[in-house]
């Protein structure tokens, strides 16, 4: 009985530790993430279809369910 007693104990003891954080931070801390960036987005509103390209806050973006992509794709075409 003792034996049982004293099993459960060091196992309580064992489970009952300090947890490890699994959460990781969005952006790790001391990382250059930079202001804005060029947010490519497909919003349900659009009547083409066509993903929408504009500047963003990288955080703004991915609410949008967007994604920071090189910053050429934001800029104004040249249609001839």
């Amino acid at each position: 009985m003792k034996r049982t007693l004293m099993l459960l104990v060091v196992g309580l003891v064992a489970c009952g530790g300090p947890k490890k954080n699994s959460e990781h931070a969005v952006v790790p801390e001391g990382s250059a993430t930079p202001e804005t960036c060029c947010c490519k987005s497909n919003p349900m509103t659009s009547d083409d279809g066509k993903p929408v390209y504009e500047m963003a806050n990288p955080i703004e973006c991915s609410t949008k369910q967007g994604e920071c992509v090189s910053e050429v794709q934001c800029t104004p075409q040249k249609t001839e």
